[in-house]
């Protein structure tokens, strides 16, 4: 293997369930205020729309993972911002771990706490990354065995 590549969603059902409820309710409000005639104030109408389009735009995102001869590259899609590109020659330590979540960075997604980040989507798998400025990065993954095979074939073997 060469290059590992990797794409998840947030397909967990309780996530599927708090978007769909979340949905509904939306829409249930805004059609009780339209059915007693009133105006949907305009703050009202954008926080509803705001809300919708997150619940549905949960869907569409993905985390890609890229790990390749020249490092490791890990980002959401569509948000082009999120792109994080780590060379080899910048890292002091990389390994896959079992890693906590909730406690460790309060859930998944995006995770920013002091000098620890993390781009998880869900499961308890992660690539633990030490950069030599000190810094850590966790990256979650559903395929670690898969993960150790290719950090062993670069990174181990990266100062030869």
């Amino acid at each position: 293997m060469r290059v590992f590549k990797e794409e998840q969603q947030f397909t967990q059902w309780w996530v599927i369930a708090i978007c769909l409820i979340a949905g509904i309710s939306i829409l249930l409000n805004l059609a009780r205020l339209q059915d007693l005639s009133e105006n949907i104030p305009t703050g009202k109408l954008v926080s509803s729309s705001l809300g919708l389009i997150v619940c549905a735009g949960i869907f569409f995102v993905k985390m890609h993972t890229k790990i390749d001869k020249s490092g490791i590259q890990v980002w959401f899609s569509p948000f082009k911002f999120t792109k994080k590109s780590l060379h080899w020659e910048e890292l002091e330590t990389v390994h896959t771990r079992k890693y906590r979540p909730v406690s460790e960075f309060g859930g998944w997604g995006v995770r920013v706490f002091r000098q620890h980040k993390a781009y998880n989507v869900k499961g308890d798998q992660g690539i633990q990354l030490k950069t030599k400025e000190g810094k850590f990065f966790l990256i979650g993954t559903q395929q670690p065995h898969k993960v150790d095979r290719i950090i062993n074939r670069y990174f181990n073997n990266s100062e030869e």
